[in-house]
This record gives C-alpha cells, sequence and structure tokens, in this order.
C-alpha cells in the first residue's frame, strides 16, 4: 500500500469522540467508504501519541514486529466526511500490553506512531502467516479478577479457549550502598490461557486434567477422542482440535 494512503487513513483513525469533524471531498469520502481511508491534513483531526513510560525497560508489546491487519472498535467511529463506520483495515500495528494500546505505524521514515486505546476495541486481527490471529478484548469476558487488555483466539465456538496476555513488572531494586540491582522498572510479557463459556472466562492449564474440567457435559465422547487421537495437552494445535470436537458434538 503506498505510504500517502497508510498515513492519510491513520490520521482519521485515532480521533477523540468530542471532536469536530471536518468536511472533506467527494473523492476523499469514497476512499472512506472503500476502506483505503482519509487524504487529511493533520490539523483537520485530533490524534493521540504513544504513552511515554520514563524509566521503564524491557519488552512492552505480544510482538514487537510491525504487522499488518485490522481492527474493529467498540462502537460505530465517524469519520471525516460523515461516513460512519466500525472497523478499519490495512493498517500496519503493535499491541504495547503495558499501555493497553495498540500502536498504528503511519509513517515509517518518520518514525510517526499513533495509537489506538484498549477501551475503543473490540478486537484486533493480524494478518500473520497464512491464517489471521484475532485478539479480543478481555475486558468484556466476566471472571473472578476482571481482566485489562487482549486475548489471543485460540480456539473459537461455544467453548473458547484464549490466550491472555499481561505486563510482568519488577519494581526498581537497586542498592546505591552496594551499586548493585536495576535502577528501572522492568517489564516482562506474561501470559495464561482461559477458557469462555457463556461469556465468563476461567483461568485453565493445557493439561488433561485442567482442559476436561470444562467438557464434563460430553464427558465420554471426550475421553473416547482424547483416547483415539492420542490428543497431546501441551501442544495446542491438538487442544484445538479437542475444542473443535467438543464444538461439534450435539
Amino acid at each position: 500500500m503506498k505510504k500517502k494512503h497508510i498515513t492519510g487513513y491513520l490520521l482519521a483513525l485515532i480521533i477523540s469522540s468530542s471532536a469536530a469533524f471536518a468536511q472533506v471531498s467527494d473523492g476523499t469520502k469514497v476512499g472512506i467508504n472503500s476502506g483505503r481511508g482519509l487524504n487529511a491534513l493533520k490539523s483537520d483531526v485530533f490524534w493521540t501519541s504513544p504513552t511515554e513510560a520514563p524509566n521503564v525497560i524491557g519488552d512492552f508489546y505480544i510482538d514487537s514486529l510491525w504487522q499488518e491487519g485490522k481492527v474493529k472498535f467498540t462502537s460505530i467511529v465517524p469519520q471525516l466526511g460523515g461516513w460512519n463506520s466500525d472497523s478499519l483495515a490495512g493498517i500496519q500495528m503493535r499491541y504495547n500490553t503495558l499501555n493497553d494500546e495498540l500502536e498504528v505505524l503511519a509513517d515509517k521514515s518518520k518514525n510517526d506512531i499513533r495509537v489506538i486505546r484498549g477501551s475503543q476495541l473490540k478486537n484486533f486481527t493480524i494478518n500473520a502467516g497464512t491464517d489471521p490471529v484475532m485478539y479480543v478484548n478481555a475486558a468484556a469476558f466476566k471472571s473472578d479478577k476482571p481482566l485489562k487488555g487482549f486475548a489471543r483466539m485460540v480456539a473459537d465456538g461455544n467453548l473458547s479457549l484464549v490466550e491472555y496476555f499481561y505486563p510482568k513488572i519488577t519494581k526498581p531494586n537497586y542498592n546505591p550502598g552496594f551499586n548493585t540491582g536495576e535502577k528501572n522498572t522492568v517489564v516482562r510479557q506474561g501470559s495464561d490461557y482461559y477458557v469462555i463459556s457463556n461469556g465468563t472466562a476461567e483461568k485453565a492449564s493445557l493439561s488433561k486434567k485442567g482442559i476436561l474440567a470444562f467438557m464434563k457435559e460430553k464427558q465420554k465422547d471426550v475421553e473416547a477422542y482424547v483416547k483415539e487421537k492420542n490428543i497431546n495437552f501441551k501442544n495446542e494445535y491438538d487442544v484445538v482440535q479437542l475444542f473443535k470436537f467438543y464444538n461439534g458434538l450435539k
């Protein structure tokens, strides 16, 4: 995709709900409707930059590489020119778990990065490899401990499996007397699996006991399948096949 298209529709992407929207040409309106976005000046729109995190080091991203994908907003977002849309595709992005922000690369040559706050997104999809990978807003799930951030959809159905990502934060432990320890806050990526049923998320381990506990209603069929297919519960692919089998049972 050409740079002018990337820069154009990204400016329309990160907008304030209270902003007044400028009028644009008919040609630009066609761009909105077709998903190619906007050719608008920076002064025409509101946008936000990534949140600064001074004295914080480590790994902030699920994947630090820029990947092409699409986003779906939690609600319809007014676009410039009067068009409304709840989604946008063909953008370069990466998710920052520490700040709960989806960073969007507007202009690579200028290192121009904008963000969409996690609270504004229902999900986003990365076009990685042969199969798109969807990340859903974990705040939508009911759970004992409220979840904030996004979870990768591993297996989708009446009974779903997701991998929830979160930042693991280590506070500074520098000892000036001995000149030892870390002066900065250190961030690492953590993740847990959750099983989703009727909108409720429960933490689960990838183990036979951990997964089959959620499949008691069809226990005999499931146990027969596990034995026949020699399911390895440490292998995510095998577990996905089991969820597909379970969700396909009447």
